[in-house]
């Protein structure tokens, strides 16, 4: 079983990080032969989409940086983890160019017809979000379209979303019962993909 990490802020060691590594010990504790991939979005420099189209004429993208090795992990993957911090109701900017890039994928199935992901394969997403505020009118509601989108196009079933509010005040990372609520959804995961792939 492959895991992919996404640490989609750029602060190492703080609430996105802390809280995906108490998943992702979560998921080792109930499989052990499992084999995670952690990436920080912000060793990663992917540049923005260029709008360029060449993508509909020859898969993969143009542009020569990590998001090659991204694809691949895409479609190796069997869960995929994402975390940002909520900027402006939305996801980080170096989050969004990763999804944004993901129109290379969409353009291999859609367009030239030659897919670069394996779209029999069973996948399962989830995205983990914290924000600085502790009230948040509008929620999730300009979040998680984008996630729906990003997951359809890599063929993952997007499973849900934990949000942790009021961060500057009381870190994620100092809430027991925070901490716990992600120990426990190693396991959720972890089963859901089982059931996804006839495991159970």
């Amino acid at each position: 079983m492959k895991v992919l990490a996404i640490m989609g802020s750029p602060r190492k060691g703080k609430n996105n990080d802390m809280l995906l590594d108490t998943i992702l010990n979560s998921i080792k504790q109930q499989e052990a032969s499992v084999e995670i991939t952690k990436l920080y979005v912000s060793d990663l420099a992917i540049a923005p989409c260029l709008a360029c189209d060449a993508c509909t004429r020859r898969a993969g993208c143009v542009q020569k940086d990590g998001m090659a090795e991204l694809y691949q992990h895409f479609d190796s993957a069997d869960i995929i983890l994402m975390t940002s911090p909520m900027y402006f109701n939305s996801i980080s900017g170096q989050l969004k160019a990763i999804i944004d890039r993901n129109q290379a994928i969409w353009s291999s199935k859609y367009v030239l017809k030659q897919s670069l992901i394996d779209k029999s394969k069973p996948r399962v997403g989830y995205f983990i979000i914290t924000a600085g505020a502790e009230e948040h009118p509008y929620g999730l509601q300009a979040v998680t379209p984008i996630l729906d989108l990003f997951f359809k196009s890599i063929n993952t079933v997007y499973m849900d979303n934990y949000f942790v509010n009021g961060v500057d005040e009381r870190p994620a990372f100092q809430r027991a019962e925070v901490l716990q609520d992600m120990e426990g959804l190693g396991r959720e995961i972890l089963n859901y993909y089982r059931r996804l792939a006839g495991w159970l």
